[in-house]
């Protein structure tokens, strides 16, 4: 064995000690404006080998500059690329010779200078893997600089990249994939920093190649070419045994690259996708992306879905069976061409600009199809999401204090987030948001926004300071709870005349918000809306019935707590740990909230849907029977009452129990109600019994 002396010793530690300070030295500023990169995929090792030009601007006069790196590549050497001096010229003829000026001697290019670097593959900086690059020189800021990278690696496990437990790059043999966010390649200020860039690939033949480009380019020998002319975040390629599917949808042109889906599952994708499309360009204007979207198969050891330019990466799974709620997904995905990639962030700290907004179109986007029970439906989840996490942090201070692929990061970003502009839209009203969004569009498509940069655009076209809106609810926590005092009056003519004052606990809130009074023979109730300015606001109602009480924002318009949404709100957590198919936390979650409410027949509904989905149908039916007895006769939402009946005779069906299940059924007929296609449901199941192999589902209800 070969001894290890104290130099050698002291020298490893030594340079330990270097990278770890060399990190957390304060980085210069830079601005990476152009990359060329020259890869080459070799699957049989897993192995990607690159030389990356990278060209850059710094901010200041520096001598060291910091680059992101998958920490599982490996840096062979770099060094400064100058410019080459010009060729000679032919040479000329004694008679111009003669005629010519004396010429001027040209210097001889320096010698580029030496370049040093440290590569910290750990991450033991709150960087995370990076490479300190040592220019040999100082640079002015404001000059621009290209340097060379040369390094390899093999990319199969998440260790080295930005998640710990899913990949985002990774070489395959007969697939692999290297998304933007992976740091495949020496990377500055993700979600920010924009470059054109050429790439070239090399593969082994029988691979195809899917990558976004202005002239993509693909050669019989296993060559590609990827040229993107217009600065944006690049870096999104695969490769695999894939079949290529072309379809147009709604003018938008899709290339799905899969490895055994079903033609239908790509169908029903496109015009998921072809839908958003059209819906978001008519309402915030063309996006500045191409005309044409790539979707790309991956394994399920990746992200579910990532976006990029363009470009989307979707798991196996939803191309094989597991569907869940991947239109959602999808159509937040097609809102990122328009929100974070089209305009982009100024920093991470505005992820609200890029994630609520893109959510919030996903959102608006459903919304417009739905109407009634369903609308409502749409709007009280939404509010519930928002809620669940609310006192953790504030929209701005989210990126900086959360890891973003907790629960806790989600629903505030894509619960809270969206809800926020449906304040402002509310706010501002509808014609100067879709002024706000359209401008916003415009002004800062292929330029780099931040919250401050919406919030000063919103205040111009609202024609008031909207600085009160942006504290209370992106800057702040805490939402308000209402409460209404009322009294009636019997006038003489018969009628009934509700007065009293809706009121709120905060200060400096400005809202409108819808009151419904329901009163005797009015199945509707009668509506009205009022603007809170500071912590009150009167109304009045007259009625022909006597008056039976006053519901405050019936449709959930308003970020607002009450005593139902705090147990909806923990009964949320249920619902979506439910949808993952994590049944016993589900069943925890709705215990707890029964624990706070024995009488709400949401959560009882949901707890009988986790128990079917276990074949636990006993106790699924003791909860679905709870809804439809005694005091829950009046239960919110209505439609609780038809789909328990349903959910009770599937129950019954699976035990082998006909009779019941019939009866159950026909109850639900009874009822009439037909939320979902509920009456179209019973039908099925009256001609045909339930099958308990079918997925149990909290999507729409069936």
């Amino acid at each position: 064995m070969k001894r290890i002396t104290s130099k050698a010793i002291i020298a490893v530690i030594a340079l330990a000690v270097l990278a770890v300070a060399a990190q957390q030295a304060r980085r210069t500023a830079i601005d990476v404006t152009d990359y060329r990169m020259d890869v080459e995929i070799i699957p049989d090792d897993n192995r990607l080998k690159a030389v990356v030009d990278v060209t850059f601007v710094p901010s200041v006069d520096t001598r060291t500059v910091t680059f992101e790196l998958n920490g599982s590549l490996a840096v062979e050497s770099i060094e400064r690329v100058v410019e080459a001096a010009p060729e000679p010229s032919p040479s000329p003829t004694p008679a111009a010779k003669a005629r010519a000026p004396k010429p001027v001697p040209t210097p001889t290019p320096s010698p580029a200078p030496l370049v040093t670097f440290v590569q910290d593959r750990a991450g033991v900086s709150a960087l995370g893997p990076s490479v300190r690059v040592d220019l040999g020189e100082s640079v002015p800021g404001g000059s621009e600089v290209t340097v060379r990278f040369r390094y390899s690696g093999a990319l199969v496990t998440a260790e080295g990249g930005p998640l710990l437990t899913q990949r985002m790059a990774f070489i395959g043999p007969e697939s692999g994939y290297l998304m933007y966010g992976a740091r495949w390649f020496p990377f500055n200020e993700y979600a920010v920093d924009r470059a054109t860039a050429d790439v070239s690939f090399k593969l082994p033949k029988g691979l195809v190649m899917a990558g976004v480009g202005d002239e993509p380019v693909a050669g019989a020998d296993g060559r590609y070419r990827f040229l993107l002319k217009e600065p944006g975040l690049i870096g999104n390629f695969a490769y695999g045994k894939y079949k290529v599917s072309d379809l147009t949808f709604a003018g938008r042109k899709f290339a799905f690259f899969t490895r055994a889906a079903d033609d239908s599952v790509i169908n029903e994708y496109a015009e998921t996708l072809g839908r958003a499309f059209e819906f978001y360009e008519r309402n915030y204007g063309p996006v500045g992306t191409g005309r044409k979207t790539i979707v790309v198969q991956i394994d399920d050891e990746s992200l579910d879905i990532y976006s990029g330019r363009d470009m989307i990466f979707m798991a196996d799974r939803f191309f094989e069976g597991a569907r869940g709620t991947v239109v959602e997904r999808l159509q937040r995905e097609a809102a990122y061409q328009w929100w974070g990639l089209t305009v982009g962030l100024s920093s991470l700290d505005d992820a609200w600009i890029s994630q609520g907004l893109a959510e919030f179109s996903a959102v608006s986007l459903r919304e417009s199809r739905a109407d009634g029970a369903r609308l409502e439906a749409l709007r009280r989840e939404l509010l519930e999401k928002s809620l669940t996490f609310e006192q953790t942090a504030s929209l701005a201070r989210t990126p900086d204090s959360l890891d973003d692929q907790s629960n806790a990061y989600r629903y505030l970003m894509f619960g809270k987030g969206p809800f926020v502009f449906k304040l402002l839209r509310d706010t501002m009203g509808e014609k100067k948001f879709e002024a706000l969004l359209r401008t916003f569009m415009e002004r800062y498509g292929g330029r780099n926004a931040s919250i401050d940069d919406f919030e000063k655009l919103a205040s111009d076209i609202h024609g008031e300071n909207l600085r009160y809106f942006f504290a209370r609810w992106v800057e702040g926590t805490g939402v308000p709870e209402f409460s209404a005092d009322y009294q009636i009056i019997r006038t003489r003519a018969g009628k009934f005349i509700t007065r009293g004052t809706v009121r709120q606990n905060y200060d400096n809130l400005r809202l409108p918000v819808d009151l419904v009074l329901r009163s005797e023979g009015d199945t509707e109730g009668k509506k009205t809306t009022v603007l809170i300015e500071d912590s009150s606001a009167d109304f009045s109602f007259e009625t022909d019935g006597q008056p039976i009480e006053v519901l405050i924002d019936p449709e959930f318009k308003i970020l607002r707590i009450s005593e139902d949404l705090r147990i909806s709100s923990v009964a949320r957590r249920g619902i979506e740990l439910f949808k993952e198919g994590n049944y016993f936390e589900a069943q925890q979650q709705f215990e707890a909230a029964l624990k706070l409410d024995r009488s709400n027949a949401w959560v009882y509904y949901h707890l009988g849907l986790v128990y079917l989905a276990q074949r636990n149908y006993d106790p699924a039916i003791d909860n679905f029977k709870v809804i439809n007895q005694g005091i829950r006769a009046n239960s919110r939402p209505a439609w609780l009452h038809v789909w328990s009946f349903i959910k009770m005779g599937n129950a019954y069906d699976a035990k082998g129990d006909r009779p019941r299940a019939l009866d159950a059924y026909r109850k639900a007929q009874d009822l009439a109600d037909d939320y979902d296609g509920a009456q179209d449901i019973v039908k099925r199941y009256m001609d045909t019994p339930y099958d308990p192999k079918e997925v149990v589902t909290v999507t729409s209800g069936k």
